[in-house]
């Protein structure tokens, strides 16, 4: 199958509850050792993981373009990685076999001037994949619990992600953002309404079992607005979580315009301690603007 990806040119991103946000103005490398390794469920509680991209072709380089992306352990040694190759209108990932880098699949890309993303999802130790401007880099899927779950087929790399402790990227593009954690993250410069378009591109809703994240995390917004609540109330939990094998959401305070975490303090994400959000809503109070509010009809809260 042949993808085709239309961007837009909207820079940086916002973000939620993540362990790193940076902005990296442009470079062509970068990498990121996790200061926790990935094995230490007293910290992260879940395995699952999430880093994303975000980069910007050009007029001039987008036919010639390339992205490289890699996770790697401590001692150098790859366990899963991907490269997009524009020129050839491919992706191949790649696994350790043994002892050598060996393809593990292949496809068709098409790239185009703008915005791109690429996240790396981290499930299971042998279970985890790439998306490339919502698409999917991988394909295969198995059932397991007596028919009752299909999942993304095994990753049968050497070195599992339990291992891992460092990603890299580059490009001889542009790199402008990177962020990690157990969070979601969209392009600055979106309405609500797009917003919520775009996450549900990567989420299971559209992608299924090679999605970034859950279709019930999204933004939510002031209904017949552009606007989004002060109290996002779908946000991806952490590694704060009081329950790691229940997947209680959080709540966070955001602007009403942007979408950004209030003062970018992660302090203002909690966790859900009731379903009528009287906690969440006294913490955002901060950020309530009563006349955006006014124009619109908010969608009921979870």
């Amino acid at each position: 199958m042949k993808f085709l990806f239309v961007v837009a040119l909207i820079p940086l991103t916002a973000a939620l509850n993540c362990e790193v946000d940076t902005v990296l103005d442009g470079v062509q490398d970068y990498s990121y050792t996790l200061d926790v390794a990935p094995d230490n469920l007293d910290y992260w509680k879940t395995r699952g993981l999430s880093f994303q991209i975000y980069g910007n072709f050009t007029a001039d380089n987008v036919d010639s373009a390339t992205v490289e992306a890699g996770y790697y352990t401590e001692e150098g040694n790859l366990v899963y990685s991907v490269s997009i190759d524009c020129s050839a209108a491919t992706w191949t990932s790649y696994i350790t076999e043994e002892t050598e880098k060996a393809v593990f699949q292949s496809g068709s890309v098409s790239c185009t001037e703008g915005t791109w993303d690429l996240w790396f999802k981290v499930s299971q130790p042998f279970h985890m994949n790439w998306i490339f401007n919502g698409n999917a880099l991988q394909t295969g899927t198995e059932t397991v619990k007596n028919g009752r779950t299909t999942r993304p087929i095994q990753v049968r790399t050497k070195y599992g992600s339990h291992k891992a402790r460092t990603f890299k990227i580059s490009t001889t593009s542009s790199l402008d953002r990177f962020s990690f954690g157990k969070c979601m993250t969209f392009p600055s410069g979106l309405t609500c309404p797009e917003a919520k378009e775009w996450t549900y591109a990567r989420s299971a809703g559209a992608l299924r079992q090679f999605a970034a994240y859950n279709g019930f995390f999204s933004s939510t917004c002031v209904e017949g607005t552009d606007y989004f609540q002060n109290v996002q109330s779908r946000v991806l939990p952490d590694e704060t979580r009081t329950a790691p094998r229940h997947l209680l959401v959080f709540c966070c305070c955001v602007d009403m315009t942007t979408g950004k975490l209030y003062n970018n303090d992660r302090s203002y994400c909690i966790q859900k301690s009731s379903y009528k959000m009287e906690e969440c809503s006294e913490m955002c109070e901060v950020t309530f603007e009563a006349d955006k509010f006014a124009e619109g009809t908010p969608q009921e809260s979870s």
